[in-house]
């Protein structure tokens, strides 16, 4: 995840649009107030997962310990997700 103001984005907004094809881009305005770039083809997708409260808060849950190192996730082969 990349966190920057809006008056870098405004310098770079080539760079911040494609970085946000493979990672999650938030925009800080003022102290209240932030945005996230999300490409158009993942908004439906990300708008369903989190319509549910339930959802919303195990998927954040789940991010923020990715984000901070507290869950690696788990490798699995193409293989094993057939099984």
């Amino acid at each position: 995840m990349k966190s920057i103001s809006a008056s870098e984005f405004r310098q770079k907004q080539k760079f911040y649009l494609d970085l946000a094809t493979r990672e999650r881009v938030i925009i800080h305005r003022g102290k209240n107030e932030a945005f996230a770039i999300v490409p158009l083809e993942q908004l439906n997708e990300t708008a369903y997962l989190l319509s549910s409260e339930a959802n919303a808060s195990i998927l954040m849950d789940a991010m923020q310990k990715i984000e901070t190192g507290k869950d690696k996730g788990k490798k699995t082969s193409i293989e094993d997700l057939w099984k």
